[in-house]
């Protein structure tokens, strides 16, 4: 056992969504534990929650690699067979988290981690980030991963809650509640200023038509499945205003892997493009100064 000094700083790694792009900070995992210096702490918010869940829990970098290489990209999609109309989304989610939960979480939940984790999630009623830091990681997954039209919310704690990702693509802030010293982000998602789709949402929500959007979700009553839907898109429109940003004295990688959103199949190119680009940010990080894990 390497003994520590305790009054080195802490590396503290969050990890943004992606979809299937997330796959990336797998790469960039592999490449801190090469180095010798793997997280002390972690945060995910999306499709990053799950990877920060399974590396919390014990599944380091190659363990993770080989894992999602070997997924049945088949079985992922099944897990979308869960009819959620009734609350006007395609997929209720709540299979999608039993499914996490029975193959790779194993009922665990915060205190179960080998590492502090934190997953972010965003306040469907106020549009305000969420912390989740005890409990089912499951369910806090569940949550984070709730992209409104696609999964219905997640009722905590009184809340609904949807995507993280809509308050912080890349989850500094959530991360931030486990206090570390060096903070690094990873984001792996899609440039906003380079997308077309992205840049009309950003106008048409300036126009009168999308202000009165916004007022009219704000409106209808939050308990009505309708009010949910609404809300959740006018959250979604309302992201697309951030700015993926690192705060001071936080380091952003940014990953850049050549695949779409659905894409799993194609996991070894965006293992891959992580690995590169945290390779490139390997001199910007003041290692030395990191404590290792025992």
């Amino acid at each position: 056992m390497t003994l520590m000094n305790s009054t080195r700083p802490r590396l503290g790694v969050a990890l943004g969504g992606g979809t299937a792009r997330g796959l990336a900070h797998v790469g960039a995992l592999k490449v801190l534990e090469a180095h010798g210096s793997p997280p002390d702490m972690i945060a995910g918010t999306s499709y990053g929650a799950i990877i920060a869940a399974l590396y919390a829990l014990g599944m380091h970098g190659v363990a993770l690699d080989h894992l999602l290489r070997q997924q049945n990209n088949l079985e992922i999609w099944a897990q979308g067979v869960d009819f959620g109309l009734h609350r006007l989304a395609l997929i209720h989610g709540r299979k999608l988290a039993q499914w996490l939960d029975r193959k790779f979480f194993f009922g665990a939940t915060f205190e179960d981690a080998e590492i502090p984790l934190a997953i972010g999630c965003a306040d469907l009623g106020t549009g305000e980030l969420v912390v989740i830091s005890e409990g089912s990681i499951a369910v806090a997954v569940q949550a984070s991963c709730a992209l409104p039209l696609y999964f219905a919310p997640v009722r905590w704690q009184g809340r609904f809650l949807i995507d993280g990702g809509f308050v912080e693509p890349v989850p500094f802030q959530t991360l931030k509640a486990l206090k570390p010293d060096l903070m690094v982000g990873i984001h792996t998602g899609i440039e906003a200023d380079r997308s077309r789709l992205i840049q009309g949402v950003r106008w048409l929500g300036r126009t009168p038509f999308g202000r009165a959007f916004h007022r009219l979700a704000r409106a209808v009553p939050l308990s009505w499945p309708l009010g949910q839907l609404l809300r959740g898109c006018s959250v979604t429109a309302y992201s697309y205003e951030h700015r993926v940003e690192a705060p001071p004295g936080a380091l952003l990688v940014r990953a850049a892997p050549s695949i779409a959103w659905w894409d799993f199949h194609r996991s070894p190119v965006a293992i891959a493009a992580g690995e590169v680009a945290m390779e490139e940010a390997l001199d910007q990080i003041p290692f030395g100064r990191v404590r290792p894990r025992t």
